[in-house]
């Protein structure tokens, strides 16, 4: 459901010429893959003995926080003013945070600007913000504003039910199918924000009881998306979503996205999201036509498909 949101979010601000990413593509992948290795998590000492963990993602070019648990809008701008000074120290471009809205204005004093806002995000009771902030100003803006207002315009003119397909039969991952996923998600995506395309970190989401489903064509995945779920916040991000370009078209990710959707009710979890690259119609799509409302649109979010690209976000109650 798109609302007025269009019309607010690719503002002439974000309507300026596209900027280039701000790491090397195409032909780099071994620097790549040691970007991703270098990522790292570090806590943050703050006033009143509080805390905060901050994930800092060179693949990515970013620094982000995500639920941090603090007592007031004095702390969250503490926080605010200390994640922009490592963002600075450590040369990354951008900042993220996700974050209770009752704390957004202490982030607002340093400069965070809201790019979405997830209703009852927090265990189906609290809203959460999701915030940026830019030291290099060019990632500010979209870095493909005409493809995210195609996408969007489409989808509020498409939207509705889509094209009726037979019915497939998806199934919970095993353990055992993380080599078929993996290989799936890396023939999918030439750069990705999470090393999916590694067997053992697929088994290993697997194994910590985090949900895959796949649809198969002769024993191997042809079609897969998990459910990553934040226990703390009783919600979950749908995510590592992949079809083979030989079966799109199928309806494939409606089906499976669905049965995740119904493994989430399994858990009593009350809501669910995710974060879709902003450019590609088909994925966007799925969760619109799923009953997900679209909340805002993150420019030059991720690394992720062909470089630093603009992420929507989606979410809505399960």
């Amino acid at each position: 459901m798109l609302n007025s949101k269009l019309s607010d979010d690719l503002s002439p601000a974000l309507l300026l010429p596209p900027t280039p990413p701000p790491l090397a593509l195409g032909g780099d992948e071994p620097r790549l893959d040691a970007l991703m290795a270098q990522g790292q998590s570090v806590t943050l000492e703050l006033g009143a003995g509080a805390r905060a963990q901050l994930r800092d993602e060179p693949y990515s070019d970013r620094v982000r926080c995500d639920h941090p648990r603090l007592a007031d809008e004095a702390q969250a701008r503490e926080l605010g003013l200390r994640l922009l000074e490592q963002a600075q120290a450590r040369g990354r471009g951008r900042v993220v945070v996700l974050a209770p809205v009752a704390l957004e204005a202490g982030f607002a004093a340093e400069g965070f600007r809201r790019e979405g806002l997830m209703p009852s995000f927090y265990r189906g009771e609290q809203d959460c913000a999701v915030l940026g902030a830019y030291p290099d100003q060019a990632r500010a803006r979209l870095a493909d504003p005409w493809s995210v207002a195609e996408v969007l315009s489409l989808i509020e003119h498409k939207g509705g039910s889509g094209r009726q397909h037979a019915p497939v039969e998806t199934r919970r991952a095993e353990v055992e199918d993380a080599p078929g996923i993996a290989a799936l998600l890396d023939g999918t995506f030439t750069q990705y924000p999470t090393p999916s395309g590694d067997a053992a970190y697929i088994a290993e989401a697997i194994e910590g009881g985090t949900p895959f489903r796949l649809i198969e064509a002769d024993g191997d995945p042809v079609a897969c998306a998990s459910a990553d779920l934040i226990p703390s916040a009783q919600t979950a991000e749908l995510t590592d979503c992949a079809t083979l370009p030989s079966h799109r078209g199928r309806g494939y990710m409606q089906f499976i996205l669905e049965d995740l959707m119904d493994d989430l009710r399994g858990l009593d979890y009350p809501t669910a999201f995710t974060l879709a690259r902003a450019s590609v119609p088909g994925i966007n799509l799925a969760f619109s036509r799923l009953g997900f409302d679209y909340q805002g649109t993150m420019p030059q979010s991720c690394r992720i498909g062909g470089g630093i690209e603009d992420m929507n976000i989606w979410s809505t109650e399960v």
